[in-house]
């Protein structure tokens, strides 16, 4: 019995010291696993503040290249290297670096974390809408907005349109009647402010060091072809047809204090610019047939894209090709006037403007005039939004004096 005692007493006590022996490999363990996952945590913490600073720097400063060096932070350090990409695009390289526990011997090693992001300038042609002035103009059941949209003004709704997009108003919503839902799919946040610029002084500049640059002051007729060509004409001057690629280099087509008139397939990617004082003698660009891509702006493998930024006007031409619908792709900015139709209220009945792409106008300018539901001059409307400008966007179309982030990789 006294020997049964004695191997029960040794057998408890081998038990407990196992037990105890495990007990503090776990608690070791444990203290070990939190050290390591505090300095993962800490390092990884540490290169979104590099990341994030070198950010907001270029916020303030966009011209900002010369990144930071070994700066400490935090208990550890962070480097950051900034370098320009093709399409006005920036990347930052943020590393940070740290001390933690090596997961094998306990022993203390660098630790390390690498964020890299892609920003580009913050375009107006990311809106499928824009406006400064609504001018009264209600959207209604049945209206359907499929990318971002921003005013200046207030969001007037009656009933109930759809915005897939985010909606953002300067003055807020206002529904009449008081019952109307509109279903905002991307969020609605009033109190935004987004100024167009004051001048076109960017484009001019990208026309003048890289692409084609008008300051004749005579009208200018530009014929898109589906071969990667244009046919060009400026006033009386014989047409000339050349590579879009030698025509343009840079993509941008600017001229000064006149009108364009364009029309064809394009198979490229160019920005129209026009410049001058108001009225219909300068400053605007005419459609005079369909203007579109070479590829369907849907297919994936598209890369063609333009943009259209003028002083004043977007005007579809009064003309018998326009009299049977017209088809347009492309991203249009009017920096003091809209996107409108020649003889809006005294042409035929013109069927259908068909556009892919965005809009962005200082006032929502008229197609045509109705009366009830029924059309009595000019143009119905069917737009779609071009889903590829909200990362994409025309050769230095432009901007809205900030940045924005593409992507963000850990």
């Amino acid at each position: 019995m006294g020997r049964t005692s004695i191997l029960m007493v040794m057998g408890f006590n081998v038990i407990f010291a196992l037990m105890g022996f495990s007990l503090s490999r776990v608690s070791e363990e444990a203290v070990k696993n939190y050290s390591l996952y505090y300095t993962n945590a800490a390092v990884h913490n540490i290169a979104a503040s590099a990341a994030n600073i070198a950010a907001n720097q270029i916020f303030f400063t966009p011209n900002w290249r010369e990144g930071y060096s070994n700066v400490p932070f935090a208990g550890g350090t962070y480097s950051v290297q900034v370098k320009d990409l093709p399409n006005r695009r920036i990347q930052i390289t943020a590393r940070a670096t740290t001390q933690g526990p090596d997961e094998t011997t306990g022993a203390y090693e660098n630790k390390e974390a690498t964020i890299i992001i892609v920003m580009q300038p913050s375009s107006f042609s990311k809106f499928a809408y824009y406006s400064v002035v609504e001018g009264g103009i209600y959207w209604i059941t049945g209206d359907t907005v499929w990318g971002p949209f921003h005013t200046q003004s207030k969001l007037s709704v009656s009933g109930n349109p759809v915005f897939y997009g985010k909606v953002t108003a300067k003055n807020g919503l206002f529904k009449s009647p008081s019952s109307s839902k509109p279903k905002f799919y991307g969020g609605f946040q009033s109190g935004v402010s987004i100024n167009l610029p004051s001048d076109m002084n960017p484009l001019e500049g990208a026309a003048q060091s890289g692409g084609r640059y008008f300051t004749s002051g005579a009208e200018v007729s530009l014929t898109f072809n589906a071969d990667g060509t244009v046919t060009w004409k400026e006033g009386g001057n014989p047409a000339v047809t050349e590579p879009l690629s030698t025509f343009s280099p840079n993509g941008v087509i600017f001229a000064k204090n006149t009108n364009i008139r364009i029309k064809g397939t394009l198979k490229g990617r160019v920005t129209i610019s026009a410049t001058g004082s108001s009225g219909a003698a300068k400053g605007n660009v005419y459609l005079d047939d369909n203007i579109v891509y070479s590829t369907d702006p849907n297919d994936p493998n598209c890369d063609d894209m333009l943009g259209i930024a003028v002083d004043n006007d977007v005007i579809i031409t009064d003309n018998a090709a326009n009299n049977n619908s017209i088809n347009v792709h492309a991203s249009i900015f009017c920096r003091t006037g809209g996107f409108t139709a020649q003889n809006y209220n005294t042409r035929p009945v013109a069927g259908t403007i068909n556009l892919v792409g965005g809009i962005q106008q200082y006032q929502r300018g008229p197609v045509g005039t109705f009366s009830g539901g029924t059309i009595n001059h000019g143009f119905q409307k069917n737009y779609r939004y071009d889903m590829r400008l909200m990362t994409d966007l025309p050769p230095f179309y432009p901007t809205t004096g900030s940045y924005e982030i593409l992507s963000w990789y850990e």
